[in-house]
């Protein structure tokens, strides 16, 4: 059996504000998902205005608190669920004025198929999180899952077996104690795949944020961020918003940034000239969108 190692950083820290910064066009998702978990975080932010305008309580907050500290990321392929998760613990930070650390589940979270390997590994993976906190000041945590449909596979599904039943069963606990005996520990789920995944862990979920390939209004916001710096004109930005328009398949917020931009940036350096708009409206005629996942996901 391999060992399990998560990969742990503390915020705030400069490196994943400036990350956070750069998401251009996600600014209602960068929102929501600051404040819902700086609330599961630290329930008592409510508090004050529980004071004020119901001092004589509300019980419906006092059900909410029961809930399990979870958060669901699902969409499309490089529309930035992961970026955004591993990067908004120092906002989250910043709201709380506390430290947060964040734990990231590696790649080969499954194991090796063993019986019994991938119950144990999801153990470990929240106790690893779990005893890390309180240690250096570091009062919160996020444990952040990414690609958790292999963890979180529905049992309606025919080709889920023993193993995943099993696993399922036990993020199924692990999320449910959360609340109960590690207040400041929140999970961020991410998938591609909402449809596979089961009823049980979206029935948990605190908030579900759904990320889809930008529309007019966040490829203007990811074009302008592209030319910040070049003098590119109102004209210029509009322009290349209507040619990067694509009915059938949209460009995700990847293709754009990571694509398009280096291929465009690469030219500019080649002509050894100065960067601009014309530089990003010959790289769209290049480049193709990525092929869209499973309509279903989306949902």
């Amino acid at each position: 059996m391999s060992e399990l190692q998560l990969f742990e950083t503390r915020h705030p820290n400069k490196d994943a504000g400036k990350a956070f910064q750069r998401l251009v066009g996600l600014d209602a998702h960068k929102t929501r998902l600051v404040d819902e978990l700086a609330l599961l975080l630290d329930p008592s932010r409510l508090d004050a205005w529980r004071e004020k305008h119901h001092p004589k309580g509300l019980p419906i907050l006092d059900v909410l608190a029961q809930g399990a500290p979870v958060v669901l990321l699902s969409g499309e392929v490089g529309c930035g669920k992961t970026a955004l998760a591993t990067c908004v613990a120092t906002p989250v930070a910043e709201a709380l004025d506390a430290r947060v650390a964040c734990f990231e589940t590696p790649s080969n979270i499954r194991g090796t198929g063993l019986v019994g390997d991938l119950s144990n590994r999801i153990t470990t993976a929240f106790s690893m999180a779990k005893s890390k906190l309180g240690g250096n000041g570091t009062k919160y945590g996020l444990l952040v899952i990414d690609e958790a449909d292999d963890l979180a596979t529905s049992r309606a599904q025919m080709q889920a077996h023993h193993e995943d039943r099993a696993g399922l069963n036990v993020l199924v606990k692990q999320v449910d104690l959360l609340a109960r005996e590690c207040p400041g520990l929140a999970t961020i789920l991410i998938t591609n795949r909402l449809s596979v995944l089961d009823p049980a862990i979206r029935r948990r979920v605190a908030l579900h944020l759904v990320f889809e390939r930008p529309d007019d209004d966040a490829r203007r916001e990811i074009f302008t961020e592209m030319l910040r710096g070049t003098g590119a004109k109102d004209r210029d930005i509009d322009d290349l918003v209507q040619q990067s328009k694509r009915e059938d398949t949209p460009y995700s917020a990847s293709d754009l940034i990571h694509r398009v931009g280096r291929l465009a940036l690469n030219r500019a350096r080649i002509a050894n000239c100065r960067f601009g708009a014309d530089h990003v409206r010959d790289a769209l005629g290049e480049v193709n969108p990525t092929p869209l996942v499973e309509c279903s996901s989306c949902q």
